[in-house]
């Protein structure tokens, strides 16, 4: 029987050892330097941000921690070990890959390069199915972190679409610091690993590590910390975030569990390994395809509506935040109609410390109780542009990585 127990309490005992590490707060640092950009940018728009950065902050750490057990606790489960990963030449061919475009920065295109050129040449020296099983496993851990992770991440903009109008969107950004405990194997002499060891079952690993063991000695496993990192960067102007956050990770699930069993199948059946190989890139460029054509394409859900004031997002710890959600349409407020942003600042001016609200949710008409906060008189909305807004972020096509980068630098 599979030690559970036991093999949960290490890896966790592991994560949080990492978590102390200080590798793990200067990537956790990086991802606050990421947030704080955004943050700015949300802030030129809007004049507010609907985060603090210490919540931002807080948030990318504590999912974090959450997806590393996770991951830890696949990859120890399947046998991934760091022994032939090759993670030497993993690093320089995505480094590579990022001067075409920056997204290509992921193992899915490097670890399926590097696996397809020791498939086709023999070379590097790596174990194929053990390259693809943490792809695939880094991307499960990947789709769960984008499905439980809060609007926290979700940023409001306002962008310029390729036919010059000015949409409503969210900017759907995580990075998350992963601390995570990889099995290494080593060789020691016989008998002199029995203590503190766990007995696992004979079924276990599913992947084999092909090492040879001198005369004398015998293979154990051992838990290594590694501080990793994941990122998701998505757009919603079609979806809601929520609903695209679900589609974006349940797309993810797909592809990852579907490149994890070639992956545990191609050691056992060779020729499988060219297909995995091959599916780890092209697989994961056609799902980031696929789904951004279909967002793309459809028309835009945040644009002002014939009547009554669209909402974009609200502000946290505001009345809003309590009862509005992006996509839901204010109608009436103490009694007024609002059909313009002067009249919304009419409303609010004059409207007592408790009011009605009147909103449209998905068709049905909504009556709700609301109050300022004591001493204030806001209600913390951000509402879809008008389209005449200064501040916005263009959408173009024509930007791809760090070569195109420099050529602008040194044009000018």
């Amino acid at each position: 029987m599979f030690p559970w127990a036991e093999i949960s309490i290490l890896i966790i005992r592991g994560a949080l050892d990492v978590v102390f590490d200080v590798n793990f707060w200067i990537v956790l640092a990086l991802v606050g330097y990421q947030y704080w950009q955004m943050q700015k940018s949300q802030h030129r728009m809007f004049g507010v941000y609907n985060y603090t950065l210490s919540q931002q902050i807080l948030s990318a750490g504590a999912f974090g921690l959450i997806g590393g057990i996770t991951g830890s606790f696949l990859l120890t489960l399947v046998g991934v070990t760091l022994n032939q990963l090759g993670l030497s030449y993993i690093w320089p061919v995505a480094l590579a890959l990022m001067l075409i475009n920056m997204r290509f920065l992921c193992f899915a295109y490097a670890g399926g390069v590097v696996a397809l050129a020791n498939v086709l040449f023999g070379w590097p020296e790596v174990n194929v199915p053990q390259v693809l099983s943490l792809v695939a496993v880094l991307h499960v851990t990947e789709s769960l972190l984008i499905a439980v992770s809060g609007g926290y991440s979700a940023m409001p903009m306002i962008i310029k679409r390729q036919d010059g109008r000015l949409v409503g969107a969210f900017s759907l950004q995580n990075f998350w610091p992963l601390p995570l405990v990889i099995l290494a194997a080593v060789t020691v002499p016989s008998g002199s690993a029995s203590g503190g060891t766990i007995n696992m079952p004979a079924w276990w690993p599913l992947l084999n590590v092909s090492l040879e063991t001198p005369p004398g000695t015998s293979l154990i496993y051992v838990m290594l910390p590694v501080v990793a990192a994941l990122g998701y960067t998505d757009m919603a102007i079609a979806s809601l975030p929520r609903q695209r956050r679900w589609q974006s990770a349940l797309h993810l699930a797909g592809y990852s569990l579907l490149l994890l069993a070639l992956a545990l199948l191609s050691a056992k059946y060779v020729w499988l390994q060219a297909i995995a190989a091959i599916l780890s890139p092209l697989g994961h460029e056609f799902l980031i395809q696929w789904d951004n054509r279909r967002e793309m394409g459809a028309p835009p859900r945040f644009v002002p509506p014939p009547y009554g004031l669209m909402v974009l997002d609200t502000v946290v710890d505001t009345p809003a935040a309590k009862l509005l959600k992006p996509g839901d349409i204010m109608i009436n407020l103490a009694g007024l109609p609002v059909n313009s942003r002067f009249d919304l600042a009419a409303a609010i001016s004059q409207a007592p410390a408790a009011f009605s609200l009147v909103f449209e949710r998905a068709g049905k008409v909504v009556h709700k109780d609301c109050k300022f906060k004591q001493g204030e008189r806001r209600l913390g909305v951000i509402l879809v542009p008008d389209g005449n807004e200064s501040f916005y972020v263009e959408m173009v096509t024509n930007r791809y990585g760090l070569i195109d980068w420099l050529k602008d630098k040194f044009k000018r």
